[in-house]
């Protein structure tokens, strides 16, 4: 299920919006705090956000600016009663996915709240891939003595053993550490590269 978080200061925008969103077996959060709506986005996972421009504390385009720095990837939407070309254009340079105004259409909303949660969709799916793709410098060959190799790293990336990689320079030693890396428990974690021959004695 689909997730969206709307950030509005009128709880009676958040409400009707959510109906809408509801119904149409999307998962909705709404805040009217936008403090607790920078939480909301630091700790949890959204598709679409919808995002009101004139609120206290902070304006919409404070939040853009906030959420481009913080790289949270996410397509937002931006409302507003003031829907003049300027805010649009403005939003649109800051990063904002779409821009509707108040009061809000259904249709419209559905249509772009789909778009917004596919484009959130693919950009995640580019990145795994970029990562995936990262990741394959791995090992290629088919030699015996290969196919022990990879033998050997799936045995003990399933480890918690600390492992020592030896051999001549240019045999590999990095590329099966970043393959232990990548299959073990910890890949998801970064993987600390450290030069041992440039620390002093």
């Amino acid at each position: 299920m689909k997730s969206i978080l709307i950030i509005d200061d009128e709880k009676e925008i958040c409400d009707s919006i959510s109906m809408i969103l509801e119904y149409e077996d999307y998962m909705v959060d709404h805040t009217t705090d936008v403090t607790q709506g920078l939480k909301k986005l630091e700790y949890n996972e959204y598709d679409a956000l919808l995002l009101d421009i004139q609120m206290p504390k902070m304006t919409g385009f404070e939040v853009l600016k906030w959420i481009k720095e913080q790289e949270v990837n996410i397509s937002t939407i931006m409302i507003s009663a003031y829907g003049n070309l300027e805010n649009a254009i403005k939003a649109t340079k800051m990063g904002a996915f779409d821009f509707i105004e108040k009061p809000i259409d259904r249709d419209k909303l559905l249509i772009s709240i789909r778009n917004a949660v596919d484009k959130t969709s693919l950009v995640k799916q580019n990145i795994k891939l970029s990562e995936n793709l990262q990741q394959e410098e791995i090992i290629v060959g088919e030699s015996e003595q290969i196919m022990n190799v990879l033998q050997l790293i799936d045995r003990v990336a399933t480890t918690e053993s600390r492992i020592l990689i030896t051999g001549e320079n240019g045999t590999g030693k990095e590329l099966v550490a970043k393959a232990i890396h990548s299959k073990s428990e910890r890949s998801d974690k970064d993987l600390i590269e450290v030069n041992c021959a440039a620390i002093p004695n």
